[in-house]
């Protein structure tokens, strides 16, 4: 692995101001109506454990690995587990070191989080492996925590060859475009797995380094992808659109013939995705190694 200062500098610079905007906004009672099926202690190095969250289905067909945007945390989604859920998938969910809710032992600076995500799903995916060795895997994030699912579908792998062969698809909600001094113009030409990001309108980040990430700019990686690559831009949707059940809901048909076609291998369901209109205000890109 090359060195990592230049990337240790960026997530500092990048993850720190954001985070307050990273975490959903969704309230105790939200979070209510869609629990876990359980919690487990996961071992993913040897000095630490987190907190595994998983929701699983009744008849499962397939696996998600979700990975929280900065500061968030696994229960803090709770409308995108049910989506998921309800088209079969197993959620799981690691809380990572700079989540709000983080309960583990020590002080971990921006630059040790991010090598303690990439630890958590190593780890996670080691217990997929494990408990779900037949079922397809998608890895699913949220802002810093897609960038994460990216570099799992192959992206940075430059830089970082943290690749999970097993990951059939990236599920992105508002991906991070060009981070100064870790994203380069190459860095998402690596995906090998298809991608769908989902954005929307309004959202913009404050990275606090004097610029601002504007909705354009989460678009970068289907623009650059290797990959199949999709995006699909939500009217009036901000940073929090994960969270927020009509902006779900108008992805939805998009997230299900993408998790269906190219997790679970549906041919038609691929074929009906390139073809697919997004509804009047909605805004739906096919990247042309997608054609």
């Amino acid at each position: 692995m090359k060195c990592l200062l230049p990337l240790f500098a960026a997530a500092l610079a990048w993850t720190a101001p954001v985070a307050a905007q990273e975490a959903p906004a969704t309230g105790a009672a939200a979070q209510a109506d869609f629990a876990p099926t359980r919690t487990v202690q996961l071992p993913v190095s040897a000095s630490r454990s987190t907190e595994l969250t998983i929701w699983e289905p009744e008849n499962p067909r397939g696996v998600a690995l979700f990975s929280t945007g900065f500061g968030g945390w696994p229960e803090a989604y709770p409308q995108l587990a049910e989506t998921l859920v309800e088209d079969g998938f197993v959620v799981l969910a690691p809380e990572h070191v700079d989540s709000q809710h983080y309960a583990g032992d020590g002080d971990f600076t921006p630059q040790q989080a991010f090598m303690e995500r990439l630890a958590d799903v190593r780890g996670t995916a080691a217990y997929i492996g494990e408990n779900y060795p037949d079922l397809p895997l998608v890895a699913v994030g949220h802002s810093f925590g897609s960038l994460i699912s990216m570099i799992e579908g192959g992206a940075l792998s430059d830089m970082i060859p943290m690749q999970n062969p097993d990951v059939k698809a990236v599920l992105a909600f508002s991906s991070p475009g060009k981070v100064p001094g870790l994203v380069t113009d190459g860095s998402y030409a690596t995906l090998t797995s298809p991608l769908l990001v989902v954005t929307g309108t309004a959202d913009t980040v404050d990275t606090g380094m004097g610029y601002e990430m504007l909705p354009a700019d989460h678009l970068f990686p289907v623009e650059t992808s290797g990959a199949a690559a999709y995006g699909l831009v939500i009217d009036g949707g901000d940073h929090s659109l994960v969270a927020n059940s009509d902006d779900l809901e108008a992805a939805l048909p998009a997230i299900d013939l993408f998790l269906k076609g190219y997790v679970l291998g549906d041919a038609d369901a691929v074929a009906a995705l390139r073809d697919w209109q997004a509804p009047e205000g909605d805004r739906f890109i096919v990247h042309e190694a997608a054609q």
